[in-house]
């Protein structure tokens, strides 16, 4: 992963490579959060964060990450380059229903859609949104990464996840 990594907000200002969050206002207009460390998600459940005030983000947080670098990061997961494969199951493999055909599992979710897997990890902070997941029956691997905290991220992964099993969560026909 060559592209990915936490950098400090200096770097984020400066180099052109690394894309800025821009953060929804209560008015609905939208700003450059690192140009705009007086202003907050309006959003209750993230009201004020802004995540360009960070020098450098919490853990699990704040991170990183080039779409080329987590399709990598997705196929070392499910191929044991990243962990060896019984390891990689641990981490992947359904632990609790979470309905008929979603399961939580120890990091990323997993769901049946379609008679196969489908497993996804999702994260988003003011001005940002990134996805990734893992159809291992098929081999296919999806990335989004948005810079924009309005973006319909859920509704992508659905249109995702339609196109690559032919069903999307909630279509009432996962498994």
């Amino acid at each position: 992963m060559t592209g990915s990594a936490f950098f400090t907000r200096p770097r984020w200002l400066t180099d052109r490579h690394i894309a800025h969050p821009y953060l929804t206002l209560a008015d609905g207009s939208r700003v450059d959060a690192l140009r705009h460390l007086d202003q907050g998600s309006p959003y209750p459940h993230l009201l004020g964060r802004n995540p360009g005030r960070a020098f450098i983000d919490a853990l699990g947080d704040g991170g990183f990450a080039t779409a080329p670098d987590l399709v990598r990061f997705v196929r070392a997961l499910g191929d044991g380059t990243l962990l060896d494969r019984p390891w990689a199951d641990v981490l992947t493999a359904a632990k609790v229903p979470l309905g008929p055909t979603s399961f939580g599992t120890y990091g990323p979710s997993a769901e049946i859609l379609g008679g196969q897997w489908a497993i996804q990890r999702a994260g988003g902070d003011p001005g940002v949104g990134a996805n990734w997941s893992s159809y291992p029956d098929t081999g296919w691997v999806g990335v989004i990464l948005a810079n924009h905290d309005d973006a319909p991220l859920p509704e992508m992964i659905a249109r995702e996840m339609r196109a690559v099993t032919g069903v999307a969560p909630g279509d009432g026909s996962g498994g």
